[in-house]
C-alpha cells in the first residue's frame, strides 16, 4: 500500500509540474507574440517616408555639428599652442 501512495505522490507532482510548465509556456508565447508585433510595428515605421526624411535631416545636422565642434577644437588647440 505504501508503494502505491508513493507512486500516486510522484504522479501528482509530475502533473503539477506539467501544468506549471504549460502555464509558463503560454505566458512566454504571449510575450513572444507581443515582441514580434512590436518589431513588425517598428519596422513598418522605419519605412515611413516622413520618418525617413526626418532621420536623414537629423543625421545631416548631427554631421554638421560634429564638423563645427572639430573646427572649434582645432582653434582652441592653436590658441593653447601659441
Amino acid at each position: 500500500m505504501e508503494k502505491m501512495e508513493v507512486l500516486e505522490e510522484k504522479i501528482r507532482r509530475a502533473t503539477d509540474l506539467i501544468r506549471s510548465l504549460r502555464e509558463e509556456r503560454d505566458v512566454l508565447e504571449d510575450q513572444l507574440k507581443s515582441s514580434r508585433d512590436e518589431v513588425r510595428r517598428l519596422s513598418l515605421r522605419k519605412e515611413d517616408p516622413e520618418i525617413s526624411g526626418r532621420l536623414e535631416r537629423m543625421q545631416k545636422e548631427r554631421q554638421s555639428i560634429a564638423e563645427r565642434i572639430d573646427r572649434m577644437i582645432t582653434i582652441i588647440e592653436e590658441v593653447e599652442a601659441s
